[in-house]
Formats: C-alpha cells, structure tokens, sequence
C-alpha cells in the first residue's frame, strides 16, 4: 500500500507540475496534495483502529480540500461538500465500530485485537455483526458502494490530478483495504463477507450500465472506478483476499494512467470535457493516444495487459471460491462486459473519427508525458508481478492465491472484455444511425441510466428536503419563538423588575425618611413579637 501511495502519488505529482502550472494558486495545490499523501500514509501504518480512524478522516478532509480547490466554481464547491458529508457517514460508522471493539476486547491494537477475536467471538453473533457492519458503512462510504456512491462521480468537479488521486493512489480502495485488514473479524461473520460480495457485484454492473451513457470524459472513468471496485468488494467477500489487493495494484497503475491521459486530453483541447465535442485526436496527441489505448485495453481486461490477470483471478474465484456461486459469476461476467464497451466507447469517441471541434489540439508538455510513459509500461507489465504480490501476502492472510483449472469459464472471463470491446466497435465505428435506432427503441432505460438511476434526486426527496423543512420550521418557531423568546425574556423581566425597585428611589427626602421609619417599626415589630 505504501508503495502504491508512494509510488502513483509521486507520479500524479509531477504531472501536476506540467498541469497546474498556470494556475495562480499553484502552492495552495501542492499543498494540500501533500497533505492527501500524509493523510493515506498515515492509514495504512495504523497500528491500531484510533489512528486508522484519524488518517481516516484526515483522507476526507484532504479529499474535500481538492475537490473544492477552485473555490469560485459553484459545482466544485456543491461537489466537495457532497463528498465530505458522505464521508463523514462513514467515519461515524468507524467510530461505532471502534466503541464496540473496545468494549469487549479491552483495546483497540489490531495484534490485540486480531488475536483474542477468535476466542471472544462466536461466528454471526450479534457483536461481531455489529462490529463488521459498522466497519463496513466506512469502506462503504470511502469506496464510493451502494447505496454511498453518489459522491464519487461529482468529485470530478476537481484539477484532473485530484481524480487521479482519489481514484488510483488509494483513497477510494482504502475500503477494500480495510476489510482485507481486518479480514480475521470478518471471517467470523460470513453473513457480512456475503453482503459484501453482493454489494460488490451489483455496484459492479450498477456503475458499469451508468457509464455506458455518459458524455464527461472524467466522469466515465469514474464509474469505471467504482465498477473495479465492486469487483474487489467481490474477490474480499467471497474470501479471496490477495486477488483483490492484486487487483487494487495493477487498478492503481492503469485508473492513474487513464485519468492523466483524459487530463491530457482536457488540457490540448483547452479544458473540453464532453466526448461529443471531441475525435480524430489521435494524429495530433499521438502519444496521449497510445497511452490511453494502453489504459483502455488494461481496464477491459485484455490478455496479457495488468487488469487481465487480476480480473481474470476475480472473475474465476467468484464461482470457484468457497463462498462463491454461479450468480456472483455471472454478474462479474456482466460486469466485465460493460467494462470493455464503456472504455472504448470513449476511446472510439476522443481518438477516432473526424475532429467535432474548431479547437486544435496539441500534445502536452514533456513533464505530463513522461510520467504517462512510465504508467503505460506498469499498465502492462505489472500482472506479471502476481506470484510475487501473492508471496508477500500469503504470510499475512495465511493462504496462497488459488488457481482454479476450468477451462470452461477461463475462456468465457476471457472472452467478456474482448465481447465489450467488439460491441463498442459495432456501434460507434459502423455509423450513428444505428446508435440513434438503439437509443430511441430503448430511451426509457437510456433515461434512467443518463439520469444515474435519479439516486440524486430520491435522496434529495426522501432525505435532503425533509430536513431543511425540518430546519426552517425549527428556525422559525423553536429558534425565534423558543430560544430568542426565552433569551429576550430575561432581559424583558430584569429591565420591569429594576424598573419597580427604581420607584423607591425618587430622589424624595420625605419618601427616604418614610421608609426608614417603616423599616423600623417592621423590624421592632419583628423582636418584640416573635
């Protein structure tokens, strides 16, 4: 994790340098890009759940720090705010779960921890349940899964570096990372290991069919993140642990190369961002273009690129595992299908055809080449480093990789991205008429999917504006006629009270004598009497 921090983090860097170069608040940039660096640096070397919980929320400030970073954009703002409060659900679920642990484990240490779990814990009781959801409303939300995704798409709002960021140098996989952590108290609950792999599988398909449709460049290859993850949310649910930090890997190489690529991209096209308003780009920025390709055939799952070996151990396992089944297959084979389709959908869309726009595009500058260069060779080479990613883990989750021999289903996984790439060729290189014909036959289900499934638009239903009414009745009756009532109040009762102890003092010579005599007569009245 470290070295993938470390790694693309430095990478993304120097690509920043070349990127944001003539923006005026380029410090403040670095800055808290380096603070993003800390925060992840600071959740993987946890020793314990309260630094995890720190470097945690750490993460989610730094992440709203970038992705407001332009500060007089309006959606940026909307975007980081949206992102932060997502966030934070999760770091209240993080928070629970440490609570609980330290209830009945006496500490929070992950040694500690780990090893009394097994003696403390029966499997599926109701504390190592409640332990393992709460755990999981953080990876949830951090990892951009359902129903906690909508942040991730909007995040786009942000410098192209900032995706890049979020989405390759471990941000929205600390999820995956968490669980793989913490895999001993999830063993102990495989009720949450099979919500998970579903959760995973249909965030899979689910953000895959979203980016079918979409028209931002960024914000394709962010349900493309959230797609990946779900396969990973898959390999940790059915047991398959080293897979999914296998793919995180080589997830990591090929999503930063793609996102600095479509950076690349924006930036010889003058900040364009909509794939319609682009082609034919491929002579002009040829090196932007190999790269891409290079990306693009890696996600997809192409034989012999980074996300083919790892893809393909995921997408096996899921049937093959002790907790898979035939549907966590078929829904990874779905998965797998789209993947192949959306991505070169964009590729045929920037690279291919004729030029859709006045604006001349130009290669970028050597500092954002190189760094593209030295991601396209990971892409492609970095699968290779399986056997030794599974020897480095194997001390750890106490289990080698498995290598299922089925043909059968090796030919069918193979056979799902090239199918996705094929059918992207079908529809976007043999004319737009039959494009136009399929959108039309199917414009219900191509609303639903442009409009992301109207997610936003049932939170804002069902949640966001039953609270501001809440609010605004609260401000109005509780705020105005409750608490600025009670505090004009005190002060209305103080101004009539001093107002009738002011009456006794008049300035009367002959009042004063009177009253003392009164007082006289009170207080003998008082002795004699009593």
């Amino acid at each position: 994790m470290l070295l993938i921090i470390k790694g693309v983090g430095f990478v993304i860097h120097v690509y920043s340098i070349g990127y944001m170069e003539k923006d005026p608040e380029f410090s403040r940039f670095f800055s808290y890009l380096n603070f993003f660096i800390f925060s992840m640096s600071l959740l993987v070397l946890a020793a314990d759940f309260f630094f995890l919980i720190v470097g945690w929320a750490f993460v989610g400030l730094a992440s709203y720090l970038l992705i407001g970073f332009w500060k007089e954009k309006t959606s940026a703002v909307l975007a980081a705010r949206k992102a932060f409060v997502m966030n934070v659900i999760g770091d209240v679920g993080m928070v629970i779960a440490a609570f609980i642990i330290f209830e009945h484990l006496g500490t929070l240490n992950f040694l500690e921890v780990f090893a009394t779990a097994k003696s403390t814990f029966r499997p599926n009781d109701d504390a190592i349940l409640l332990i393992t959801m709460f755990l999981l409303v953080g990876a949830f939300a951090k990892s951009a899964q359902i129903p906690l995704h909508t942040w991730l798409a909007d995040a786009m709002e942000g410098p192209t570096p900032v995706s890049a960021l979020i989405h390759a140098a471990t941000m929205v996989t600390a999820g995956v990372y968490l669980i793989a952590r913490c895999h001993v108290l999830y063993e102990l609950a495989p009720f949450t290991m099979y919500l998970i792999a579903t959760v995973g599988a249909v965030t899979a398909i689910f953000a895959g069919s979203m980016a079918i449709v979409q028209y931002d460049i960024k914000r394709v290859i962010a349900y493309s993140t959230m797609s990946q993850l779900g396969f990973m949310f898959l390999a940790v649910g059915v047991g398959m642990y080293s897979i999914a930090m296998f793919h995180l890997m080589t997830h990591a190489f090929f999503k930063a190369l793609l996102f600095l690529s479509a950076g690349s991209v924006i930036h010889g096209l003058n900040d364009e961002q909509d794939i319609r308003k682009m082609g034919g780009i491929r002579h002009s920025m040829p090196i932007t273009h190999v790269t891409f390709l290079i990306g693009s055939l890696a996600l997809a799952g192409f034989p012999l690129t980074s996300g083919f070996f790892s893809k393909e151990a995921i997408i096996i396992n899921s049937y093959h595992a002790d907790m898979g089944n035939i549907i966590f297959w078929a829904m990874a084979i779905i998965g797998a299908v789209m993947t192949g389709f959306y991505i070169f959908r964009v590729y045929f869309y920037v690279f291919s055809g004729q030029p859709r726009t006045n604006v001349k595009a130009h290669e970028s500058p050597v500092i954002m080449i190189a760094p593209l260069g030295l991601l396209a060779f990971l892409s492609l080479t970095a699968g290779f480093g399986g056997g030794m990613v599974d020897d480095f883990l194997s001390t750890y989750f106490g289990a080698h990789m498995p290598h299922p021999d089925d043909i059968l289903l090796e030919t069918i996984g193979l056979s799902a991205g090239l199918i996705g790439i094929v059918g992207a060729v079908g529809f976007y290189m043999t004319g737009k008429d039959r494009l136009e014909f399929v959108k039309q036959m199917l414009a219900p289900l191509y609303d639903l999917l442009f409009n992301k499934y109207y997610i936003d638009e049932i939170y804002d239903f069902l949640i966001v504006k039953p609270t501001r009414a809440v609010g605004a009745f609260l401000e109005e009756r509780a705020e105005k006629f409750g608490v600025d009532f009670a505090v004009d109040q005190v002060g209305v009762q103080i101004r009539e009270v001093s107002r009738l102890i002011s009456l006794w003092q008049s300035g009367n010579v002959r009042l004063y004598a009177f009253n003392m005599i009164v007082g006289v007569v009170t207080i003998l009245m008082f002795v004699v009497f009593l």
